[in-house]
């Protein structure tokens, strides 16, 4: 059989919102090397009522499939699994591993796709060189298929305008007072883990100083436990923080292709940011290498303090107290922040003329 006959075609790939909006321009890619095959996505499921894989890919249209399994049960995740590969007897699967993945663990992989009947696995994983600027998620995803043989450049996100979804964040929005074609900036302060975070009380006070310095509106915007924390944490600081509560997936997109930039941590709502084009301000933790989480979008700026004990992948920091956080001051992030909002709103401007 041919490399572009293949009738089925099976991605692996972790299903967390941020880990599945980098691997877009893969999909894409694995989508035009087989454009007739029957494209299935096999993910897990995450807890907690994140946004998962199957929200993501339907707003791009990628898949034909999407199939999920809830991780960490051991002998019924595995059942999971199987089933769900046996189902659609793939003739190959492309797994597209986590950035940390160990070459033990995708053998494994392997091995388990090949138990199950598959005849063309591939997969692949390149080692992290300590202290180095390391490529963002989405080019390294690329690496990996290029390395496979799925080779092409890297295709856009090229996310549909959602017609229903953008006229319900608008009028949202309406309601807080932000009326259609008003500039507003896109805030998320949350995070999957503590030390991602950037203490909330420095973001009130930036928030206030950029609101104050551009008259400009800004949107909270997170889960249910972001929005109690902004409620306890930011307002007392900056009382004019807009809260819309938890939009759906669509509703998000739409609200990040208006906005004039995003300003956050590493979340799942950034990615969602740069994949409309959104320009990108970032405050980012050490805990992860350079470059990793990096935003995919162009203009972005990363503010990002080096320590020795950067990539420690902690989700609590003791020993360090949070350093690689707590070393970025509000100067810091104000001095880079106000001309990069100032050159976002002069080119947001003649774009809506």
């Amino acid at each position: 059989m041919s490399e572009t006959s293949k009738r089925t075609v099976l991605v692996y790939r972790t299903g967390h919102l941020g880990d599945t909006i980098c691997a877009v321009p893969a999909f894409r890619l694995i989508r035009a090397r087989f454009p007739e095959a029957r494209l299935i996505l096999l993910c897990d499921r995450p807890a907690g009522g994140k946004v998962f894989a199957e929200q993501v890919v339907e707003a791009f249209g990628i898949f034909d499939v999407v199939e999920t399994y809830r991780s960490g049960r051991g002998m019924m995740t595995l059942w999971q699994m199987t089933g769900c590969v046996r189902k659609h007897h793939p003739e190959l699967a492309v797994i597209l591993p986590q950035a940390r993945e160990s070459a033990r663990n995708l053998e494994r992989k392997k091995r388990f796709f090949r138990g199950c009947g598959v005849a063309d696995v591939r997969g692949v994983n390149f080692p992290t060189l300590p202290n180095e600027w390391q490529p963002n998620e989405p080019a390294r995803l690329l690496q990996v298929l290029r390395a496979v043989g799925i080779r092409g450049g890297m295709p856009a996100y090229a996310l549909p305008v959602n017609a229903a979804a953008r006229q319900s964040v608008r009028e949202k929005l309406a309601r807080l007072g932000i009326p259609p074609n008003t500039p507003f900036l896109a805030f998320c302060g949350g995070g999957k883990e503590a030390t991602q975070q950037w203490d909330l009380a420095r973001y009130g006070r930036v928030l206030r100083r950029v609101a104050d310095e551009f008259q400009i509106p800004v949107l909270g915007l997170g889960n249910e436990t972001d929005a109690a924390r902004y409620r306890t944490e930011v307002l007392p600081l900056f009382p004019d923080l807009r809260q819309p509560g938890p939009l759906p997936l669509p509703e998000l997109f739409e609200a990040f292709r208006d906005a004039v930039m995003y300003l956050g941590n590493d979340t799942g709502p950034m990615h969602a940011a740069a994949a409309v084009g959104c320009p990108v301000a970032a405050v980012l933790s050490a805990r992860n290498a350079p470059g990793v989480w990096d935003p995919d979008v162009e203009p972005r700026l990363i503010f990002r303090h080096r320590t020795e004990c950067e990539d420690c992948f902690l989700r609590k920091c003791g020993r360090e107290k949070h350093r690689c956080m707590t070393a970025i001051t509000e100067d810091l992030v104000l001095a880079g922040l106000l001309p990069f909002l100032g050159k976002a709103l002069t080119h947001k401007k003649r774009q809506d003329r």
